[in-house]
């Protein structure tokens, strides 16, 4: 079982992305919105750096020493290895943002000594009236997740693939629905589609990337709370790191139903 100190560490970390959510949600009852665009990138609007800047100076108060890893932040000095390090995507699902989707999420991780030991997604837009959390916490021995507070129970293996979840690039674009032998339907955001694998609303999600360590590391520590599993398309598990930012296309979900998944789709 995880022990105070973190069980404490994961209430505060919660309470830094609800403040978070509620800029968000704040930001989007406004009659315009400023929208940028990074180089070579992506659009970024004023709600991502509103809710970079409140988690960046709740979350390092927290840890004495702890390092920053954000898209929305400038990296001024190298990591160091080892230290503990917030992994950060303070708006994942810019595009769905814009859009007015509500398909976009608040992504926090933390690594100690190299490990992913917590996470905390928040979803904004949960409901018309309110925003909602997931954590997970990773023990050594034992974990806990958590939604809105309450502890949740692990996955239930349901013996079949009833549906899996896509990018709405890979399903608008790419047409990847008509190569999945299951039903399949899109979602934007990998915050949120790893909610949906850690809350069963989808049995996988299979991403083709490129995804990078921030839009993941919040979302996997909660899938694995609720006993979930990252695979690499080779079958090996997918190990992540603060110190990796790339990463490769992977499925998340139940083993057991990732691995069918893989083997229909002979990858």
């Amino acid at each position: 079982m995880p022990d105070k100190y973190m069980k404490d560490l994961r209430d505060n970390v919660e309470d830094a992305v609800i403040a978070a959510n509620d800029v968000i949600r704040q930001i989007l009852t406004q009659s315009s919105l400023k929208v940028g665009h990074k180089p070579g990138e992506g659009p970024v609007t004023e709600a991502d750096h509103a809710a970079d800047e409140i988690l960046f100076n709740k979350l390092n108060s927290l840890i004495d020493g702890s390092q920053w890893l954000s898209e929305e932040s400038k990296q001024d000095t190298p990591l160091i290895t080892g230290r503990p390090t917030w992994v950060v995507d303070p708006l994942d699902g810019t595009r769905e943002f814009i859009r007015g989707l509500p398909e976009f999420g608040v992504s926090v991780g933390l690594f100690i000594e190299g490990n992913l030991s917590l996470g905390v997604i928040g979803l904004p837009k949960y409901s018309e009236e309110k925003g909602s959390i997931f954590s997970g916490l990773l023990g050594e021995v034992d974990a806990e997740f958590k939604h809105d507070g309450n502890l949740i129970s692990e996955l239930n293996d349901h013996g079949e693939i009833r549906n899996v979840v896509v990018s709405r690039h890979d399903y608008e674009w790419r047409r990847l629905q008509y190569h999945i032998p299951f039903p399949t339907y899109p979602c934007g955001s990998a915050a949120v589609k790893l909610i949906h694998a850690a809350s069963g609303i989808a049995d996988v999600y299979f991403s083709t990337g490129p995804r990078s360590v921030w839009d993941v590391a919040g979302g996997v520590a909660v899938l694995k709370a609720a006993g979930g599993v990252l695979l690499q398309i080779d079958g090996n598990e997918l190990t992540l790191s603060p110190d990796q930012i790339g990463i490769p296309p992977y499925v998340a979900g139940l083993e057991s139903s990732c691995r069918k998944l893989l083997k229909e789709l002979s990858l």
